[in-house]
């Protein structure tokens, strides 16, 4: 009977032995996690208030990372998230501290995975940010330089897409994928804008030729043996056909007149012309009928006037002189 006999207090004494092994390490554990947590607290409210004294959340506005924020609703700074960032990083590495003391693999091999996959965020969000500092640098140089904002515009949002897909091969997220899909971005870009300027701009594209080739068609100027500009034959003047100089005018030296013009007609010079006080009337001249003409002194001798008198009638024909 004795042999028989059936010891049911051995199993509660083998878990009673293995939790008062256990304990030890939970205390020990949980002081791990404690000190970890207000580590982490002190570290991250540390390093939010240094990066907002150096300008830190002025930068990030420049690169619109601040927009971001406060559209999500977190109503944190940028200075203030990065805080948040490194306090949940020191937390995780009491929390593995504290899995490793409890003597738990599973836990532990979790939490160091984690571990090791922090640096990569932290390296894709240092290429978000600094892609996102040089696109609004970029941006605005093409916007002084050019004036063109949608020029501005895609050449800020190509190197975000670029430094999007580079933040995603950092952590890892379907490497291959990534790249492929980068290379038919990268290619539909270009076709894109191959296709905007060579069917939107032919006709300018076309103008430009047009006026360079005729540029190189117009023959410069020579210079004559007189020091004078002696421009070409074909420059494009053309003198007038039929033109002759007025009777009596004299052209200046090196002057060359027109050839074929010819004067008004009924047009000719005065004959005898003296200044104010000589003056000899036209010869030919006929009086309109009914015309009188007062008498003035000065007035010429040789038409039948007289100082005072006038004509005796109205058909009035002035003498021979």
């Amino acid at each position: 009977m004795s042999a028989l006999a059936i010891d049911f207090t051995q199993p509660f004494e083998d878990a009673f032995s293995k939790l008062l092994s256990f304990v030890p390490n939970l205390l020990g554990g949980l002081v791990i996690l404690v000190i970890g947590y207000f580590v982490a607290k002190v570290l991250g409210k540390l390093v939010g208030k240094l990066l907002g004294r150096v300008g830190f959340d002025q930068w990030m506005e420049r690169a619109g990372v601040s927009g971001v924020l406060q559209r999500s609703g977190t109503g944190l700074t940028a200075s203030a998230m990065l805080g948040k960032v490194v306090f949940w990083f020191v937390f995780l590495i009491s929390f593995t501290m504290f899995a490793s003391a409890l003597g738990v693999p599973e836990i532990s091999n979790f939490m160091s995975d984690m571990l090791g996959y922090i640096p990569r965020i932290f390296a894709a969000i240092v290429i978000i940010c600094l892609a996102a500092l040089f696109a609004n640098f970029l941006a605005a140089i093409i916007r002084g330089a050019t004036g063109n904002e949608m020029l501005a515009k895609v050449g800020k949002y190509a190197i975000l897409v670029y430094a999007a897909f580079a933040a995603l091969t950092q952590l890892g997220i379907a490497v291959q994928l990534t790249g492929n899909t980068l290379l038919i971005v990268l290619a539909g870009a270009a076709l894109a804008l191959g296709l905007a300027f060579g069917l939107g701009g032919r006709e300018m594209a076309g103008r430009a030729l047009s006026n360079l080739f005729d540029r190189d068609m117009i023959k410069k100027p020579a210079t004559g043996s007189n020091g004078t500009t002696a421009y070409p034959a074909d420059g494009g003047y053309e003198p007038q056909p039929d033109y002759q100089p007025q009777a009596g005018y004299q052209p200046q030296p090196g002057y060359e007149t027109q050839a074929g013009y010819q004067p008004q007609a009924g047009y000719e010079t005065q004959a005898g012309y003296e200044g104010q006080g000589g003056y000899q009337g036209q010869p030919g001249y006929q009086g309109q009928p009914g015309e009188q003409h007062p008498a003035t002194h000065g007035a010429p001798q040789n038409g039948g006037w007289s100082n005072g008198s006038t004509p005796s009638n109205t058909n009035w024909q002035p003498g021979q002189p």
